[in-house]
């Protein structure tokens, strides 16, 4: 926890001491640190998240100085970080008055009830933190922001946040929290403009562009986040997240060829890492470089055997290949380690029709309508197994339904005019597509998707539309 003082920078003199107390744990020997420079120490390992050394700090000092309320401060805020706050609070209980330290009591005591779920009586400590603080309030407002964001509070950290900036307009570290917290909100263009802001004093912060470029992401505006993770990625040519989202964001844009480049280069950094293996992989099989796409998606497997895509990657390439029962054995490996993943199910389900395995087909479309009830495209899968069967019934009857949740979708009026057909009801399939071809000219291929019989009336009635249109 910050008490008032630059968390970020460190002086000479801080750095000895931290420097002399790592050297005596190196050799085994005793040096003499006053409570202040072990104060230091403990506030430096705090800072750089390494609460392993903070601990060990801590118990020297509390060992030598057993009086110091200052180091029992720290070794309640170190109870917290490890989330431990009810040792912490404890602790701080058994503090007595610590004159100009009596606000860092009730701060970390806030913070502590934070953490176990007692929101009212945090807030209790934290308001007797801010009478006390006196110069020190806008680090005490701070870390009380901190502490809600720890929470996933975003909305009271940020109220605190905006505190803090009136206190310290000129902070410009703040447009960092601001962002942040904008962005946890989903407020994502207030949370741009925070991180734009920043940039504005400090440009080279690769952390900031990456930031943006996940932001920008989640707009949908790709190209700017790729403008935004080339920014990370010049500033610090070996920021393996920017390559990867980067690599990502070109696979989205389908954009293959770009992508495998970049994923290969953050494999130089990390090549150890599945997903990068598995990612790639994808991109080679949506240029049909098969072999290269297979080599990917083994060698992510070989390097994370629970990595769920990969096992359905090679599922993907062995269907592709014809080997159905290989297939089958991939796809239930992946759903394995990921339980009725939709996208897995669907491949399984497909695989089987392809294998005229009918009635595992419907099973596990069933199964899939029952974990995605909304999606239309799963019935139609049932609905499309039903008809190879012949059952043209029960494929109405899923179409049917699907058209009453959905009436202005328009590949569902084409599959109904299909399956009417199928059914041998000729009048009334006829009268459904010629209202779909109307009305949704541009999306036959629905129909003949899975109507390939040759009928001459149907041949001219689609003709005749289609010149209607174009008129």
């Amino acid at each position: 926890m910050d008490y008032g003082e630059d968390s970020l920078w460190y002086d000479d003199e801080v750095l000895s001491s931290v420097s002399r107390y790592e050297e005596m744990l190196k050799k085994r020997t005793h040096s003499f640190f006053d409570v202040h420079e072990f104060e230091d120490i403990i506030d430096y390992y705090l800072d750089s998240r390494n609460f392993a050394k903070a601990t060990l700090a801590a118990k020297h000092a509390n060992r030598i100085y057993p009086r110091a309320s200052s180091i029992k401060l720290r070794m309640a805020e170190i109870l917290i970080d490890k989330s431990q706050p009810a040792k912490a609070l404890n602790l701080l209980n058994k503090l007595g008055y610590l004159e100009s330290d009596e606000y860092a009591v009730h701060l970390l005591r806030g913070a502590a009830l934070n953490m176990m779920g007692k929101p009212r009586e945090a807030q209790q400590q934290f308001e007797k933190a801010i009478s006390m603080a006196d110069e020190n309030k806008a680090a005490v407002l701070y870390n009380i922001a901190l502490s809600f964001e720890n929470i996933n509070q975003y909305r009271v950290a940020l109220k605190y946040f905006m505190k803090v900036q009136q206190l310290e307009p000129d902070n410009f570290y703040l447009h960092y929290d601001l962002a942040f917290c904008y962005e946890h909100l989903e407020l994502f263009d207030k949370s741009i403009e925070h991180y734009q802001k920043f940039l504005d004093e400090d440009p080279f912060s690769e952390h900031v562009w990456y930031n943006l470029g996940i932001l920008y992401n989640n707009k949908e505006e790709n190209e700017k986040a790729l403008e935004a993770y080339d920014y990370a990625i010049a500033i610090a040519p070996k920021y393996s997240s920017a390559y990867f989202n980067k690599a990502n964001t070109l696979s989205m844009l389908d954009r293959n060829s770009e992508a495998i480049n970049t994923y290969l280069e953050f494999l130089k950094l990390e090549p150890e890492n599945a997903a990068g293996h598995c990612y790639a992989g994808e991109c080679f099989e949506r240029l049909e470089a098969y072999d290269t796409a297979k080599f990917f998606y083994a060698k992510a497997v070989w390097l994370d055997l629970d990595f769920a895509d990969a096992w359905y990657g090679m599922g993907v390439m062995q269907s592709i290949e014809g080997f159905y029962d290989v297939a089958v054995d991939f796809f239930k490996i992946a759903l394995s380690k990921s339980e009725d993943n939709p996208e897995y199910l669907f491949s399984l389900a497909a695989t089987y029709v392809l294998m005229e395995k009918y009635e595992i087909a419907i099973d596990i479309f069933k199964k899939l309508t029952e974990v995605e009830k909304e999606n239309i495209f799963i019935r139609d899968g049932l609905a499309q197994v039903y008809a190879k069967q012949g059952n043209f019934q029960e494929a109405l009857n899923i179409t049917n339904e699907s058209l009453r949740k959905n009436p202005e979708e328009p590949f569902i009026h084409y599959r109904l005019a299909a399956y009417l057909l199928f059914n041998e009801q000729k009048k009334e399939g006829m009268t459904v597509l010629e209202r779909a071809l109307i009305k949704y000219p541009e999306d036959s291929d629905y129909f003949f998707e899975i109507f390939e019989t040759e009928d001459s009336e149907i041949e001219e009635l689609v003709k005749e539309i289609r010149m209607k249109n174009e008129k």
